[in-house]
């Protein structure tokens, strides 16, 4: 991602004047000020995201049993803390200009790979999530074992894969035009967005035409949230990153200006899953000190229950 989102930020923020130390003696204007409030909100955005994902990490990977289910929400609760890692640390090196420029590179490579897998997580977990709501007999009983842990390897060898290919030919100059540097996204794009909304769809008729139950229905609920969220926080990012590498104008500060909202929106999607997840899986009335160990315990084992019946 960060070859064509992230590198657009410092293109911004030379327009905006942020890389000449001297500029911060002048009075801010509009732009400085959206931003520094950027900056801000995002840096908040991810502290969030920080806390929810390593919670979600911490417990999922070691503190309860794992089923096939689990096994995709860990790794995609992995993808997005790697994700706003690469964030935070991009901000840091704005300012210190500690990444040199290999470890520039790999930095960016590491951060795009982060943010191509959460398309791919998502996108098996709601191709999981049909098939065990329109095929319950067979989720249930003739599921491979394996299958998730297997499904989850390959897609982070995936991703590795195909952004390696692509950062490795623009260093080699095979790719000499700069359009086909977000091809990573325009698969992301191709593959992942009608598979996630047709998915969607499918969850959104289930729960409501099967909202009596209650069980299933509140894990459906909170998969079918964390879906929506994604289509609409998550995908944008990379229509903006397509948008400005086929762009044959040399001055786009609009769509720069919207890709650092896109940036941001991303980053919410990274850090809200955690929030979906106590907030929809607590049960009506139940204590406030309730823990989001046992409301994950009690999400996951309603759903190995129900997706069955």
């Amino acid at each position: 991602m960060m070859n064509s989102s992230l590198g657009d930020l410092d293109a911004t923020e030379n327009y905006y004047g942020y890389n000449d130390s001297s500029e911060f003696t002048e009075q801010l204007t509009f732009s400085d000020v959206e931003v520094i409030l950027w900056r801000g909100i995002t840096l908040m955005v991810c502290c969030i995201g920080f806390v929810g994902n390593g919670c979600i990490i911490w417990l999922l990977g070691f503190q309860m049993k794992r089923n096939c289910f689990i096994t995709f929400i860990l790794n995609l609760a992995i993808a997005d803390f790697g994700f706003l890692t690469c964030v935070v640390i991009y901000f840091i090196d704005t300012f210190i200009d500690f990444l040199g420029s290999i470890f520039s590179f790999i930095f960016f490579s590491f951060s795009t790979m982060m943010y191509v897998n959460s398309h791919f997580l998502m996108t098996a977990i709601s191709i999981d999530r049909c098939v065990a709501v329109l095929f319950p007999i067979w989720h249930r009983c003739s599921r491979p074992k394996h299958l998730s842990p297997a499904v989850c390897v390959f897609l982070w060898i995936a991703s590795f894969l195909l952004v390696g290919t692509v950062d490795i030919m623009m260093v080699t100059k095979v790719i000499l035009n700069d359009s086909l540097a977000s091809l990573h996204f325009l698969v992301t794009a191709i593959v992942c967005l009608p598979l996630i909304t047709l998915s969607t769809v499918v969850l959104f008729i289930k729960v409501c035409l099967k909202s009596n139950q209650k069980n299933q229905g509140r894990l459906l609920l909170i998969i079918l949230i964390t879906l929506l969220c994604f289509l609409i926080l998550a995908f944008p990012l990379s229509v903006i990153a397509v948008i400005l590498s086929f762009s044959r104008f040399e001055a786009e500060h609009k769509v720069e200006d919207l890709a650092l909202w896109c940036l941001l929106l991303s980053c919410l999607n990274s850090s809200i899953n955690p929030v979906i997840y106590f907030l929809v899986g607590r049960k009506k009335g139940a204590q406030c000190k309730e823990s989001i160990k046992v409301i994950l315990q009690n999400i996951f084992k309603e759903g190995e229950v129900t997706r069955g019946s």
